[in-house]
């Protein structure tokens, strides 16, 4: 009798584990499918690096671009138009040139890596969100994703050195038909 119980336990712990797994599974192609459906969006951030508390409002167009606009003194810009990724300081007429080839930014942006991020990495659901880990040689990232909508929420990076950057997001407006224009880079004076 005991072994029988044991056994009917067993059964059930792995009927959940499958059931629980198909239903992750479902819930990756919703939000694959959800990122299928946005060409550009517009969203509001706040962004937590090395105990600093940022914000502002960003606009992203797939594949190549974004642009996050800081609400701060310096009025810090971040611009990715294609293979560039600059910072620009108005204030100052400063811009600091960088290559996306070096940021997280390769995978967020390309919808094809982010796609297939999305399906080979291992979800997890929690009260609220599901996300995704991905590991890589510069550290990891874990994605948020809003459990009803499979919008996503944002993002937390730790670097190789333990440093982490969290990143989330609100006001999703999506399909705006976003110019390209949005995304030029400052010319250097």
């Amino acid at each position: 009798i005991f072994f029988k119980k044991k056994s009917l336990f067993l059964i059930i712990i792995l009927f959940i584990f499958i059931e629980s797994t198909n239903l992750l599974a479902s819930d990756k192609s919703k939000i694959i499918d959800n990122l299928n459906k946005t060409q550009d969006i517009k969203f509001d951030f706040i962004q937590i690096s090395f105990d600093k508390k940022e914000s502002g409002f960003c606009f992203l167009k797939r594949p190549h671009f974004l642009k996050c606009i800081y609400n701060d003194e310096n009025q810090k810009e971040l611009i990715i138009n294609r293979k560039n990724l600059v910072i620009h300081h108005k204030k100052y007429n400063k811009t600091y040139f960088f290559s996306i080839s070096k940021s997280y930014f390769v995978e967020i942006l390309d919808k094809e890596k982010f796609k297939n991020l999305i399906f080979e990495k291992n979800i997890s659901l929690n009260e609220k969100t599901f996300e995704i880990k991905y590991f890589t040689e510069k550290g990891e990232i874990i994605f948020f994703f809003e459990k009803n909508t499979y919008n996503l929420l944002g993002w937390k990076i730790v670097d190789i050195n333990g440093n982490s950057t969290s990143f989330k997001i609100s006001n999703i407006k999506r399909n705006q038909n976003l110019e390209r224009g949005i995304f030029s880079i400052p010319e250097i004076n």
